[in-house]
């Protein structure tokens, strides 16, 4: 037996996830004002610690562990860090 997932159970994950991205972004024009270089690793660190306590849950069931919450902060990351590499 399966699980389904509607596109309503992903809303409010979807929502933080953008609400990340936004800190990333706004974190990285912080950085380039100091002058302070950074790559991908140092915005998922950042962002990563700012996750720390968010405990997204999909139908009721905690999806984040360590390793998730970590990898989900490097995809964030990396989208912002491709995104200012186009500007």
């Amino acid at each position: 037996m399966g699980i389904k997932i509607k596109p309503m159970d992903m809303i409010p994950l979807a929502g933080n996830l953008v609400k990340y991205l936004q800190e990333i972004i706004d974190h990285i024009a912080t950085l380039k004002a100091s002058g302070i270089d950074f790559d991908e690793d140092l915005l998922a660190t950042f962002i990563s610690s700012k996750m720390s306590e968010w405990k997204p849950k999909i139908k009721g069931k905690m999806i984040f562990d360590d390793e998730t919450r970590n990898a989900c902060a490097r995809f964030l990351s990396g989208i912002a860090f491709n995104l200012y590499k186009t500007n």
